[in-house]
């Protein structure tokens, strides 16, 4: 198939999987049916438990077969969690079971998305733009996302179940773009024999032991700027707090969400800035920390920079990633790093859950700034000693 057909296919799927209206409004829902801030931060715990558990045999399951098929099961999966929450009721346990299946989901996506993107873009003599199409993979989940919150809000509004049932044509609509993201491999490079199945564990294991490259920015994601996709889940929170009717939880983020779907973009062009290795973390920390000083609604300006800045060494981070791989097993070593990023998610869920039931959720908010400040230092630091996350070129 030619790239540019691959990629029309592929930016369909990209964005079909984040229309989700219950975006907007699930972690209020939660709130909204009885359950503290403990009880949700709980949630959240659980769901990374039940990622890390999947995550690494769901890579390796991606590397055995056809990639194609887990990108064809994972949306109808999380579909049934949108499903689940709709008729919970209240309850914790099937709010619960929403997260397992949509942990199961989402193990499936991570790792042979990218990998076959990679695969791809290597096919077609493409690897060194994987950047450039990488930021625009997360400015169409922005862009998604941002719609479906707008949409989300103002249906929730009326009827927070109905923004949850809307979850579910779109990603039965992914699932069926899906057919047309063929894998790349050879039929020679896919294994024939179920034993060959873990190998792919041993090859990522040795992949990490020989190259430290790949294990510097392992950390800086895991232990830094992936902070970001543990705190957005408590944003609807914070909104709370600071007093945006739920009406509005999609309108207050759109233009800040178009700011980091802009970022996103142009991050490849960032990938020269040793600097913003360490600079862009500082700068969204210390946006963190002033959003947490008080309960004013203007506070959520700083909140929204703070996305802004930390796109572009999210995005170049993980293309880093990607291209210091040499191995065949890709989907497998990506998901190992997926691995590592929930079992941080765990003790980070953990920590802002305890804050912000003991002090609140503003508070916990500032202390995530502090926290991401501190990462900075360690990241010039690294840099000092020559290993950097986002540069293109090692030093």
């Amino acid at each position: 198939m030619p790239l540019p057909r691959f990629l029309r296919a592929y930016y369909a799927y990209v964005f079909l999987i984040d229309f989700i209206l219950g975006y907007a409004i699930y972690t209020a829902y939660f709130s909204l049916s009885g359950l503290g801030v403990w009880d949700i931060a709980l949630l959240f715990i659980f769901w990374s438990i039940v990622a890390a558990i999947f995550e690494i045999p769901s890579g390796a399951l991606s590397d055995h077969l056809d990639r194609r098929w887990l990108l064809i099961a994972a949306p109808l999966i999380k579909a049934a969690a949108f499903a689940f929450w709709a008729i919970a009721n209240g309850s914790f346990a099937i709010f619960a079971l929403g997260f397992l299946v949509w942990s199961f989901a989402s193990s499936l996506i991570s790792g042979s998305k990218e990998a076959l993107l990679y695969e791809h873009m290597d096919a077609a003599g493409e690897a060194d733009d994987y950047d450039r199409v990488l930021g625009r993979d997360r400015a169409l989940q922005e862009i998604s996302a941002g719609i479906a919150m707008v949409l989300g809000g103002l249906v929730g509004h009326v009827s927070m179940e109905a923004a949850l049932w809307l979850a579910l044509p779109p990603l039965f609509l992914a699932a069926l773009i899906a057919i047309w993201l063929p894998d790349v491999r050879s039929k020679a490079d896919l294994p024939t024999e179920r034993p060959n199945y873990l190998a792919h564990f041993v090859e990522a294991a040795q992949e990490f032991k020989a190259e430290p490259v790949l294990r510097f920015v392992t950390g800086y994601l895991v232990l830094g700027v992936m902070l970001f996709y543990v705190l957005e889940e408590f944003d609807p929170l914070y909104y709370l707090a600071v007093g945006v009717p739920i009406w509005a939880f999609g309108l207050v983020g759109v233009l800040a969400i178009a700011a980091y779907a802009y970022a996103s973009v142009m991050a490849h062009k960032l990938s020269n800035f040793r600097a913003g290795g360490w600079l862009l973390p500082l700068a969204s920390g210390v946006c963190l920390l002033i959003a947490g000083l008080g309960d004013s609604i203007w506070l959520l300006i700083p909140l929204m920079m703070a996305y802004i800045c930390i796109a572009p060494p999210l995005i170049l981070a993980e293309a880093k990633f990607q291209q210091v791989m040499g191995g065949s097993s890709r989907a497998t070593t990506t998901s190992a790093m997926v691995f590592f990023h929930c079992i941080a998610s765990i003790f980070m869920c953990l920590a802002i859950g305890l804050v912000a039931d003991r002090f609140g959720i503003l508070t916990a908010y500032g202390w995530c700034g502090v926290y991401l400040i501190v990462f900075s230092g360690w990241a010039w630091w690294r840099d000092r000693k020559g290993q950097n996350a986002i540069h293109a070129v090692e030093a």
